[in-house]
């Protein structure tokens, strides 16, 4: 399971995908949808990393905050 894996698959649990983009700025239904989104997005970003034929740093700034919380959403599975 990749890093973008675990991140989509914690977004999965807190909330559905929206069919339309939905912004930051109050347009959520709640808080997990945003957070979902967060992940989501998180996780596109990983997969560009990939695309772009660089190793993905489980440690950068970036994604590391949002892996532990997939993590522990996803019951520390990996």
């Amino acid at each position: 399971m990749t890093a973008a894996d675990e991140l989509r698959d914690a977004a999965d649990k807190l909330a559905p995908e929206s069919t339309t983009r939905l912004t930051l700025t109050g347009e959520y239904p709640d808080l997990d949808a945003c957070y979902a989104q967060l992940l989501r997005d998180t996780a596109e970003t990983v997969d560009a990393v990939i695309r772009h034929g660089l190793e993905v740093d489980e440690t950068a700034h970036w994604l590391q905050a949002a892996l532990a919380a997939a993590r522990k959403i996803n019951g520390g599975q990996r």
